[in-house]
């Protein structure tokens, strides 16, 4: 079964990894599915989840949770609303290698047009 997101490690104090959106089904929606990657990867801490193909460029965009080693702790989803430049980067280099996952989103087309233009032009 194809996985609606992506995990990547991240080398920052703050977060283990990001969770990327690789369309507009949400990585939170694949909960179990997920926890089961992150055990299997050994990681317990924060994650950082970016959901810009699941919830647009929005306010929605980012949330942060903790990782115990087997499940994501639900009272601990937290919006985050300023990023650091690392994890900024991390998107951007996730989704500039991956433009044909913009197309399977809840962009606009406008929207789409405006991010492939500029991923491309970093």
């Amino acid at each position: 079964m194809a996985k609606y997101y992506h995990i990547k490690k991240l080398n920052t104090d703050s977060y283990l990894y990001i969770i990327l959106s690789k369309s507009y089904v949400s990585p939170i929606d694949e909960i179990e599915e997920l926890e089961r990657d992150l055990e299997e990867m050994s990681a317990k801490g924060k994650v950082i989840f970016d959901l810009l193909l699941s919830n647009g460029d929005s306010p929605d965009r980012y949330f942060e949770a903790e990782f115990d080693g087997k499940k994501i702790i639900r009272n601990t989803f937290k919006q985050i609303n300023l990023i650091s430049r690392t994890i900024e980067m991390a998107s951007i280099n996730f989704y500039r290698e991956s433009f044909h996952l913009l197309e399977d989103s809840v962009l606009t087309r406008q929207k789409k047009f405006l991010l492939k233009k500029s991923l491309h032009a970093l």
